[in-house]
């Protein structure tokens, strides 16, 4: 796969990059810190994450339901901003607990239930339009009913 009409095809269907094996690790490394540096330099461009009439603003770092600012540690802030960034896809304990808190999951705590109840009081907790949702068994989704 390694000749000039496999790199072309494989970029006329939307590869981003294109390495023949065998490779060079540090090349390896290379290509995927600059792919990482442009997909921080686009997420970096986003001011804020909305659903329904949630708001996340991500440069103050304030989150706000229908206008009324909502008080949330620095934890909740990042399991909202994942959820939000996530809308309309079930996320599972496991991906949450690698993206908000970095660690590898241990399946004997309830930390992401925990967390995930705090946010919901503070986010849902007196609008009929509840946006965080339990899928049994799966994970988590925020989403509009």
């Amino acid at each position: 796969m390694g000749s000039l009409n496999d790199k072309l095809s494989g970029f006329e269907v939307g590869t981003n990059d294109y390495m023949v094996k065998p490779f060079d690790f540090m090349e390896l490394l290379v290509r995927i810190r600059s792919l990482l540096k442009y997909c921080r330099e686009v997420t970096d461009k986003i001011d804020s994450l909305n659903v329904s009439d949630l708001e996340l603003d991500l440069n103050e770092k304030i989150a706000r339901r229908s206008g009324k600012n909502i008080e949330l540690t620095a934890r909740e802030f990042r399991l909202l901003e994942y959820l939000m960034q996530n809308k309309g896809k079930v996320v599972s304990k496991v991906e949450i607990a690698e993206h908000v808190w970095d660690i590898n999951f241990d399946t004997q705590t309830n930390f992401v239930e925990v967390y995930i109840n705090y946010v919901r009081n503070k986010i849902d907790k007196g609008y009929s339009n509840k946006l965080i949702h339990t899928v049994v068994g799966m994970g988590y989704m925020l989403k509009q009913k």
